[in-house]
């Protein structure tokens, strides 16, 4: 392992972000699964990449790729306890804090509470289950995030979301969904057979 990861944590990061604008699941997944072992080594020898040790741009990507290892909620959540002291030391950043506080908190199966984890709903962004929505924008402020409306404007910029598509078990027909949240059920009508076909998002193993 490199003495100061720097310029590995960016090119991971380079990576990441390659595989998510091309919307390449595959190349997604195999970037997750080569990053989160890499990653693991790295604070096991070093702590957690701060911007003294590793700069602005390899303490983000250090963040980036601990946003993205959801195949291990445990170590998100022991990243985060380290990202957040970091973020008091002025290593880390309160807004990266408060992503990655709510990727922890929904894959625990507890509400969000920055809004920052978004879904698709009749077209249109929405916050995946949030807590106490009437005063997530005080929240947001307390960690140098804008209005909450402000950022979902921002992805409906560039486009509506996409449903999301299964197989019928009956007939084997495309069926369109729109994702539930944890705990929730999502319906609709098979155009080729006619059967509802319901899917409901259980709570993480």
């Amino acid at each position: 392992m490199d003495e100061n990861p720097r310029a590995e944590l960016r090119r991971r990061a380079d990576v990441d972000q390659a595989a998510r604008n091309a919307l390449d699941p595959d190349a997604m997944e195999q970037a997750d699964a080569e990053n989160l072992p890499w990653l693991k080594q790295v604070i096991a020898d070093h702590g957690w990449p701060g911007r003294s040790a590793v700069g602005e741009d390899g303490a983000a990507a250090a963040w980036l790729l601990v946003q993205h290892a959801d195949r291990d909620p445990a170590f998100q959540r022991e990243c985060l306890g380290l990202l957040t002291a970091a973020a008091d030391a002025a290593e880390a950043t309160k807004a990266q804090v408060a992503y990655l506080t709510d990727r922890v908190l929904l894959a625990e199966g507890h509400p969000q509470e920055y809004g920052t984890q978004i879904t698709g709903r009749d077209r249109q962004w929405v916050p995946r289950n949030l807590r106490d929505p009437d005063h997530v924008d005080e929240r947001r402020a307390e960690m140098s995030l804008g209005p909450l409306a402000g950022y979902l404007a921002h992805f409906a910029e560039q486009g509506s979301p996409p449903p999301i598509s299964i197989r019928c078990p009956h007939c084997g027909e495309r069926v369109d969904f729109w994702p539930p949240d944890t705990g929730e059920e999502s319906a609709a009508e098979c155009g080729g057979c006619g059967r509802e076909i319901r899917i409901r998002m259980g709570p993480p193993d």
